[in-house]
């Protein structure tokens, strides 16, 4: 037996694993409402926040960043050593930088913040979607509230340290008259617009007011850095293409008019920073130029003063041919060295000897020297005389050389700072868009439906998931080897008919005798045939109906079947053995006792607990008055003798009995019977339920013939079967004595 079980349960969780197209379409046209619902609330959602949301503009300017000539102005092929390409990432970083931006942030007093107090979620879109001329009057009586065409102009604000925090109110007078008040209420002060008022630390000056008398204002003032880091994050600097030195600048806000001169400003900004950079570059080489203007003059008057004491001692002797020659070399070579000791004297406060600048500049000293050494080296095979006249002529034609250049790059660079434009212009001044960049209405819209549909499907397949009710009787015969004799399917009528014995308009809610025709009573007509065969094998006639849980339809079950069997001119005695909740009187409009406990307590005879239905063939035993211990009342022989008795006096003895995970009244009963049906509930017992009450019957010496299936739904999409929700009910426990037992 365990062995086919367990190939069952293989077999059972193979099915269980593949997808079924069928059913998964099936689940979503069952849950076409919930999706629908579910879709339509977030079609609404983004419907709603796009009326509401505050549109968002953006701003920008574009400029153009020139590639250097030279890296000092007017010093020509001296400044070439000290230029560096404007890269694109840099001069993103420098207009970033806090000196742009915090410059920016006091210039626009960008610090503070003024703005009108609306009506909660919707109050700013009236506002703004209202087109009328002047202030708008409050709705619903609400003067507080900005409803539309209000303005405030903050230019300065000074709180002491705690009513910075949460800032302050302002609230509109008459006139141009305002009241500044703490978060609390607490008043400040009173001003004027157009004046500045300072009391007690607390110092404003509002420059503009238009709004109603009692309109409220929420003034705060945020820290210089917190402002710039706000700024720097939102501000937006990229290239256009690559190494193009286009630079663009971007700003999004719902200010429109705010951010462009926030753009505006920070490109003016960054222009005359790049100025005053080349300037001071400038600066620097004209200072550097002048300082060595009187050594080199000073050298070069030294030099002609020796050369010509010279000659005089000498009778003024002239060079060769092949000195002259000699001397152009070295003034060449000397000129080009003492440019190398200018460059190096001004790089090395930038650079170290390591940079590849310097390295450079070594090299290049290094080639002089070893070309100069040879001249040298020629200049020494002259006579002396010719050689000192070389020495001298050649320090006096260096110095000149050097001292005619300085001169020109001194009035060159004095040129070059008198009309400084730096290497950056603005192409475009900035300028905000008239249609605003978000939000995205449509877009918005579509992706609210279709996260609503995709949340939808999803909560009807999570539902259907953690629903681990079984609904598919094949599935219960191959899992747990015992077959279902019936099918009941799902009546909508009974449930019509319970309304209306509740209204008083019929005294029963028996289908069968309602209407006989009905599919659930057809499918309890197909259990009565297979019961006749069953009863062929049965020790007695007497067929137990139980169940795993409460809420299956036991009574409904009972009862109907009990009729059905009736129909077929049998007799039938239908007993309720449920002495915990039973309530199969009430289906006959009967008093619960006497009954069966009366029975098995020998208080009354069958001729009084046992009580006609109304209905041909079919007699009832109602459970009687509830005793505190009917399970130990089901174990009294009486109660096995009756069944017994009443045996012989029916065709059939059908008992109703609590559920057998839930107590063990039906273990007890169904020792004594020669069938017993278990009935479950479409969609409610999960496959380790129906096991589990396999298991109980079987460990009390109860073999289960067959199954029932109740409350069985018609697919409303594809496959076999539908998809019902059924919760099990609950059992509650009271005392009387020491016993417990079960109400409703």
């Amino acid at each position: 037996m365990d062995n086919k079980v367990a190939m069952n349960n293989q077999e059972f969780n193979n099915t269980e694993d593949e997808i079924d197209l069928s059913e998964l379409l099936g689940t979503l046209i069952e849950a076409k409402w919930l999706i629908s619902i579910i879709a339509g609330m977030f079609l609404v959602g983004g419907v709603f926040y796009v009326l509401i949301a505050t549109p968002i503009y953006q701003a920008d300017a574009v400029l153009q960043i020139e590639e250097k000539s030279g890296g000092m102005p007017g010093l020509g092929d001296l400044g070439d050593m000290l230029t560096t390409d404007a890269l694109a990432a840099t001069e993103i970083e420098i207009i970033k930088s806090r000196n742009v931006i915090g410059r920016t942030i006091d210039k626009l007093n960008l610090t503070l913040n003024a703005s009108p107090e609306y009506f909660p979620v919707i109050g700013r879109t009236i506002a703004r979607r209202r087109s009328a001329p002047g202030v708008a009057e409050p709705s619903l009586g609400m003067d507080s509230y900005a409803w539309g065409g209000e303005r405030i102009q903050l230019q300065r604000l000074v709180l002491p340290s705690h009513l910075n925090e949460d800032g302050v109110i302002l609230v509109a007078g008459q006139g141009q008259q305002y009241t500044l008040t703490a978060i609390g209420g607490e008043p400040l002060l009173t001003g004027t617009v157009g004046e500045v008022v300072s009391v007690k630390g607390v110092e404003i000056f509002v420059s503009e007011l238009v709004a109603r008398a009692g309109t409220e204002f929420n003034l705060n003032q945020s820290s210089r850095i917190k402002a710039i880091k706000d700024l720097q994050e939102n501000i937006k600097v990229s290239e256009r293409g690559k190494k193009t030195g286009i630079l663009r600048i971007s700003l999004d806000g719902d200010n429109p008019e705010l951010i462009a001169r926030v753009v505006d400003v920070v490109s003016n900004l960054y222009l005359r920073q790049n100025v005053e950079r080349m300037s001071e570059e400038a600066e620097s080489g004209l200072k550097f130029l002048q300082q060595q203007l009187p050594l080199i003059k000073d050298e070069m008057e030294a030099a002609e003063i020796e050369l010509n004491s010279y000659r005089m001692s000498k009778s003024s002797v002239d060079l060769t041919l092949e000195a002259q020659s000699l001397l152009n070399n070295v003034v060449t070579i000397e000129a080009k060295l003492s440019e190398l000791e200018v460059k190096r004297s001004d790089l090395s406060k930038k650079y170290t000897e390591v940079h590849p600048i310097m390295v450079t500049l070594n090299n290049q000293e290094i080639k002089l020297k070893e070309q100069l050494g040879k001249i040298n080296t020629r200049a020494n095979s002259l006579p002396k005389t010719q050689q000192e006249i070389l020495r001298l002529s050649r320090d006096v034609e260096v110095a000149t050389t050097i001292y005619t250049q300085l001169l020109n790059k001194v009035q060159e660079l004095k040129v070059a700072k008198a009309g400084m434009v730096g290497n950056v212009r603005i192409i475009d001044t900035a300028l905000t868009a008239e249609k605003p960049i978000k939000p995205n209405k449509s877009m918005i819209v579509l992706l609210s439906l279709v996260l609503g549909l995709f949340l939808g499907i999803a909560v009807a397949f999570v539902r259907r998931a953690m629903s681990k009710g079984v609904e598919d009787p094949d599935s219960i015969e191959k899992n747990i080897g015992i077959p279902v004799y019936a099918n009941v399917p799902l009546s909508i009528k009974q449930a019509l008919f319970d309304k209306d014995v509740a209204a008083g308009k019929v005294k029963h809610t028996i289908l069968c005798e309602h209407d006989p025709k009905d599919q659930a009573i057809e499918g309890l007509r197909s259990l009565r045939t297979n019961l006749h065969f069953a009863l062929l094998e049965a020790k007695n006639n007497i067929v137990m109906i139980t169940g795993p849980a409460p809420g299956v339809g036991k009574s409904f079950v009972s009862t109907n079947f009990a009729h059905v069997v009736a129909q077929a001119n049998q007799k039938v005695l239908l007993i309720d053995a449920d002495m915990r909740k039973g309530h199969i009187n009430k289906e006959y409009d009967m008093t619960r006792g006497p009954g069966l406990s009366e029975l098995i307590t020998g208080e009354v005879g069958k001729a009084v607990a046992v009580r006609s239905s109304g209905f041909e063939n079919v007699d009832v035993l109602t459970t009687g008055n509830m005793p505190p211990n009917p399970s130990e009342l089901l174990m009294h022989e009486n109660f096995e003798k009756y069944l017994s008795e009443s045996s012989k006096d029916y065709d059939l003895v059908l008992i109703d009995t609590p559920p057998l995970l839930a107590v063990t009244d039906a273990a007890v009963i169904g020792r004594l019977c020669g069938t017993t049906f278990v009935l479950l509930r479409y969609g409610v017992h999960s496959m380790a339920e129906i096991q589990a009450v396999t298991k109980r019957l079987r460990q009390n010496s109860i073999e289960p013939r067959g199954f029932v299936f109740n409350a069985l739904q018609p697919r409303k999409g594809y496959g076999k079967y539908g998809y019902g929700k059924y919760g099990y009910g609950k059992y509650g426990y009271g005392k009387y004595g020491n016993y417990n037992y079960e109400y409703k």
